[in-house]
């Protein structure tokens, strides 16, 4: 029940457009995620909780989610790969195709995801 709560409180408090961030936010947040991962001391706790969270999320989805997709679309993720290593593969992904900044950032990560770690055939 406090979720829910939680959950309805952030839509309020960022308004219904911000729920759904693009590609924009995502490397605002996942750079500031890398700074800190490389020793920054300035860096933001929501920002880097946010990528964070993206990238678990998403890879957690992708992992489940393989079986169900077609051969071309698997993502192959290594044994032990973390989340740290995940933020750094999507802020790469992010900075090297800035025409896709517009798109959802869930999508995004996941095209990341897809670009680094295909499937072998």
């Amino acid at each position: 029940m406090k979720a829910w709560i939680g959950a309805i409180a952030l839509i309020g408090l960022f308004g219904w457009d911000n729920v759904m961030a693009d590609g924009n936010d995502l490397l605002r947040a996942c750079n500031e995620a890398v700074r800190d991962l490389d020793g920054a001391r300035d860096t933001s706790s929501f920002d880097i909780g946010y990528c964070l969270g993206v990238v678990n999320g998403v890879m957690n989805t992708m992992v489940t989610m393989n079986e169900y997709m077609l051969p071309n679309e698997k993502t192959c993720f290594p044994n032990g790969i973390k989340n740290k290593q995940g933020a750094r593969i999507v802020a790469k992904f992010l900075q090297e195709h800035p025409a896709s900044l517009h798109r959802d950032g869930a999508f995004l990560t996941m095209a990341a995801f897809q670009s680094a770690y295909p499937c072998k055939k």
